[in-house]
């Protein structure tokens, strides 16, 4: 008992510092039945191992679906604009898994942070769309949506440039910028890349960032027990303000193609 109410006490941390300047919040766990979440298609709070109990994970696909996909989206809308012009900067990170069946070990697809417009899921399909968008709203600037990918499925059609990699998306799932999944580590002889395998099934972690002063998205990963590493995987120059919205909503969204694949984020935090 005295685990589980630790688990509900740390399950949410947030404050309104401002209505108009600040949004915050901290998930450690998340707990079946909260209503903090809306899931779409077939994201739901994650079944343990053993079928019965929650793993206090968010998932955004389920095993037993073939072509699954979802989206579980935060709740509030969040204030990304103060006015037409202008736009707050932003962090978010968190910890994720792609875990595929032993049977089949890469079935894709992916999973993917998400920014957009409304809290629903009408527009996205599975497969190599990743519950982003659909065949005709593919590149729509319409779509206003913001994404970062983490890809495990080389898609020639969408440009991916191999079966593990990470990339930011702007309004299609063609990235905009792409790279392979990996970390940099300073050592005496300079900077040394080392990749990481996204459907590993291990934990990582990753931090994205939004400077509105400079326009730049960063992108970085590393092992979840590990801290963040000094240089990020991906710097892209790029303004968001005609892509964010004065309200929009965040959350994660993710799918697979026929062999099984679990998506699942395991801790999150969100500012602007």
């Amino acid at each position: 008992m005295h685990k589980q109410i630790l688990c509900f006490i740390t399950l949410f941390i947030a404050f309104l510092a401002s209505p108009a300047t600040c949004y915050r919040f901290k998930f450690d766990y998340f707990g079946n039945g909260s209503d903090l979440f809306s899931f779409h298609g077939d994201a739901e709070y994650g079944p343990d191992t053993d079928g019965m109990s929650r793993s206090g994970a968010l998932a955004l696909t389920r095993d037993k679906t073939p072509f699954s996909h979802g989206r579980a989206i935060f709740v509030n809308p969040i204030t990304f604009k103060p006015n037409a012009s202008s736009l707050y900067p932003f962090k978010t990170s968190f910890t994720f898994s792609i875990t595929p069946h032993q049977t089949n070990p890469n079935p894709g697809h992916g999973l993917a942070f998400i920014v957009v417009p409304a809290n629903q899921n009408t527009a996205g399909s599975g497969v190599g769309y990743l519950s982003l968008v659909n065949r005709t709203s593919n590149g729509n600037p319409n779509n206003h949506l913001f994404a970062v990918e983490f890809d495990v499925f080389q898609d020639r059609s969408f440009r991916d440039i191999n079966d593990n990699h990470v990339g930011v998306d702007i309004n299609s799932v063609d990235s905009m910028v792409s790279a392979k999944s990996g970390y940099w580590v300073m050592t005496r002889n300079g900077w040394l890349f080392k990749e990481l395998k996204l459907s590993s099934g291990d934990k990582y972690r990753a931090w994205i960032e939004y400077s509105n002063s400079l326009k730049v998205i960063s992108v970085t990963i590393g092992f979840a027990h590990l801290k963040k590493p000094n240089r990020p995987l991906i710097e892209a120059k790029f303004d968001l303000s005609n892509v964010l919205l004065e309200k929009m909503y965040t959350g994660f969204a993710g799918s697979m193609g026929r062999g099984v694949e679990r998506h699942e984020i395991w801790d999150w935090t969100f500012q602007n």
